[in-house]
């Protein structure tokens, strides 16, 4: 019996060891990435949350160009600009613009059978919100690194302000699940994130879902 338990226990273990295998495979020979994320940033009484999608593109082994498809973004003001006296939240405008580019490259492609719109929605998006990522550990538990900058556009906020973040991110991916810790440079001043805002944040990513073709 005890060679019969050694025996299952060592398929099991197999069977675990061969999923980060597999993921791991994957991300050395995938040619396209996507992923959903969730930036959280607090400091003091001050918010700044991103929900994001992203997709990926392969460029060499182990380097990838990903950029933002399409947000929800949420940033505090407490300024002149709001009434409520403990402070509000603006919200981006990326989600209206990447979303009306979404739709409009979705109707384009299904029904016109036409890839303009498409590829001129990821050219803004890797314009707009591109990231350099560098996986430097690709087995089991793969590792990587960014490089990249994220802007927005609060065009439904009083002052229409736009934001303008450089970030250096350490993604560790366990399977489907990545957590990343980033380190970000606020360019400009959009309400209460000041030019010169240093500050450390979390991700937490469902992704990334990768494609070899």
């Amino acid at each position: 019996m005890d060679g019969v338990h050694a025996e299952m226990a060592s398929e099991d273990s197999s069977r675990s060891v061969g999923i980060f295998e597999r993921y791991s495979h994957g991300i050395k020979m995938a040619k396209h990435m996507a992923s959903l994320g969730m930036e959280l940033t607090a400091w003091g009484h001050h918010v700044d949350y991103n929900f994001n999608a992203d997709y990926g593109r392969w460029l060499a082994k182990g380097l990838y160009l990903s950029s933002e498809l399409f947000n929800f973004h949420i940033l505090s003001d407490v300024g002149d600009s709001c009434t409520n006296s403990n402070g509000c939240a603006r919200i981006g405008a990326g989600i209206a613009m990447n979303g009306v580019l979404a739709m409009a490259s979705f109707v384009d492609s299904w029904i016109f059978g036409s890839d303009k719109i498409t590829y001129f929605w990821l050219g803004m998006a890797t314009l707009l919100n591109p990231t350099l990522e560098f996986f430097v550990v690709r087995k089991y538990v793969p590792i990587s690194i960014g490089l990249g900058y994220k802007t927005d556009w609060f065009a439904f906020s009083p002052g229409h302000k736009f934001y303008l973040r450089a970030h250096g991110d350490l993604n560790v991916n366990i399977t489907w699940v990545r957590i990343s810790a980033s380190y970000s440079y606020s360019i400009l001043d959009t309400y209460d994130l000041k030019k010169g805002s240093k500050k450390f944040y979390l991700k937490l990513i469902w992704g990334p879902i990768y494609s070899a073709f």
